[in-house]
């Protein structure tokens, strides 16, 4: 659910960027000790690993709370859509036993599509043989038979089904949420850590050099 995003980073805006920053030590770059590229470049794997963690390293605490947020509700947000899709789609074989005769065990989702769609087995059986899709047809036999009872069975049955879809789609947004959150996350670090960096010289330099009989070539090396 696209919704699941939206409001993940929109609490981690809010939290960084929407409310008044209190100015404090952390809050100035000028004030704060420099760092060293490997220092900047642990801060920046560990809002990679847990987005927060380099904003509290660096003394951001209100925007590595935000980012905490984001990620705790993230994966609640997963949690949830993927018990509720697991629920569903077992409630939704128990129905389908019950009313249809279905037997479970070893179908995939396109098994559970079909039996949705159709009253019972030989009429999806020939519709298929009028389309000429022969590779569609399943065997008449009890592992793969199903017939409704009523028609408001199998409508009940496609709700479920398609709830549990729904559910499991829900999940997969979350976890887009939480890859964004960590996106957002070191895209901050490199904003808070872009003035504090130390400037370090190369250990090798060459430039050429324009002379009066042509261009000599200069070197330096650096211990």
């Amino acid at each position: 659910m696209k919704r699941v995003i939206g409001v993940i980073i929109g609490i981690v805006f809010l939290s960084n960027f929407a409310f008044p920053q209190i100015k404090t030590v952390a809050d100035s770059s000028a004030a704060l000790p420099q760092l060293s590229v490997q220092q900047a470049r642990k801060t920046f794997l560990k809002s990679l690993v847990l987005p927060g963690w380099g904003e509290h390293r660096l003394g951001n605490h209100q925007r590595g709370y935000g980012f905490n947020s984001a990620e705790i509700l993230g994966w609640i947000a997963y949690a949830a859509f993927q018990i509720q899709g697991r629920t569903l789609r077992e409630n939704m074989k128990t129905y389908a036993a019950e009313h249809a005769g279905v037997y479970p065990n070893g179908k995939d989702d396109y098994y559970f599509t079909d039996i949705g769609n159709y009253m019972n087995i030989f009429e999806y059986n020939e519709q298929k043989l009028r389309n000429r899709q022969y590779t569609a047809l399943y065997p008449e036999n009890a592992k793969y038979y199903w017939a409704w009872d009523t028609e408001n069975s199998r409508k009940k049955f496609d709700r479920i089904r398609i709830s549990s879809s729904t559910a499991f789609r829900n999940s997969s947004f979350a976890v887009g949420a939480l890859v964004a959150n960590r996106i957002i996350s070191v895209i901050d670090i490199m904003i808070l850590t872009k003035d504090r960096v130390e400037k370090t010289r190369p250990d090798f330099e060459a430039a050429f050099i324009p002379q009066r009989e042509g261009i000599a070539l200069q070197m330096n090396l650096n211990f």
